[in-house]
């Protein structure tokens, strides 16, 4: 997928032209990983000639809740960000799907190299682009269960949503790619099912939808928690509780979630197809989400920001 560079982005209190953003060699977070970001989505309704970032004050409450795991003063209140990330999308002048990237790191500190990140002073950008799928929202999935274990909370919080964490999910999504599937799911140190390399998971079995409990090493991720009650409202019985990685073999229907991967459903997991192809509770989710965040359902706006007042 092909993407094309925005023209602004926010990098130390100021919007500046994207080919004049730049960052010390020296950056902490670029060679230890020391960052927490965040991931958005504004969604285009060509009818209503608005753009509309879906939950963005829970994505801002959750990078500040990140930010404590590894002692980045985030200066920006939430009530900042959002009027930066409005601003910058104005600024863009986009008139389309897009990608929102907030990133809190460490920057240069006093020593250059070394681990005591209490001296290391912060920094914060952001940018935004034009952003279609992350994976493909029809035709089905193909996944495999990966080799690489999920990180637990004892070693980084999964809950944070930690930069140097993703090199887990960089190992995974490779394996799976290299090895011809779409991506991976990955498994607890005791062998349960936690979630994707970057997403939530969602399985359905008799009826009633399910996912991995928060202990489960995930990142309580806010599309799973829309889900989550978009389900109770239509009437569809939920469950929060461990899984097993055989379930995955007989479960009736599957699928991804998150901000960048939308909702994606999938068809195998380690060459077994789920039993029902037709996935009927997976794409009913999958259009009421769609009605949702492009702000054709009413009763969810307080869940939508418009961008061009």
């Amino acid at each position: 997928m092909e993407i094309a560079l925005p023209k602004f982005c926010f990098l130390e209190g100021e919007f500046v032209k994207w080919d004049d953003a730049k960052v010390p060699v020296s950056t902490h977070a670029l060679h230890y990983g020391t960052a927490v970001f965040a991931g958005l989505r504004g969604y285009w309704n060509e009818e209503q000639n608005q753009m509309y970032v879906f939950r963005i004050r829970d994505h801002f409450e959750r990078l500040h809740d990140s930010v404590r795991f590894i002692f980045i003063d985030l200066k920006y209140s939430v009530d900042e960000l959002i009027d930066i990330t409005k601003e910058l999308l104005r600024k863009n002048e986009f008139r389309c799907d897009v990608y929102i990237r907030p990133l809190a790191f460490k920057s240069v500190g006093p020593r250059i190299v070394g681990m005591d990140i209490t001296t290391v002073p912060s920094s914060f950008l952001m940018f935004a682009l034009a952003f279609g799928e992350y994976l493909p929202l029809t035709g089905g999935l193909h996944v495999c269960t990966s080799t690489w274990r999920r990180i637990p909370d004892v070693v980084i919080p999964a809950r944070g949503k930690i930069s140097g964490t993703y090199v887990n999910s960089c190992l995974a999504k490779a394996e799976a790619t290299h090895s011809g599937f779409n991506d991976a799911i990955f498994l607890t140190e005791n062998g349960y099912v936690s979630e994707g390399s970057a997403m939530n998971l969602f399985m359905v079995r008799n009826g009633t939808l399910i996912t991995t409990p928060e202990y489960a090493d995930i990142l309580e991720g806010i599309i799973r928690k829309t889900l989550l009650q978009v389900a109770l409202d239509l009437d569809i019985p939920t469950e929060v509780r461990p899984i097993q990685r055989s379930e995955l073999y007989v479960c009736d229907e599957l699928f991804f979630c998150g901000t960048g991967v939308q909702l994606a459903p999938i068809v195998k997991v380690d060459h077994r197809e789920v039993k029902n192809t037709d996935m009927p509770v997976t794409k009913k989710m999958q259009e009421e989400f769609f009605a949702i965040v492009r702000g054709k359902r009413e009763k969810y706006k307080h869940w939508l920001t418009p961008v061009y007042e």
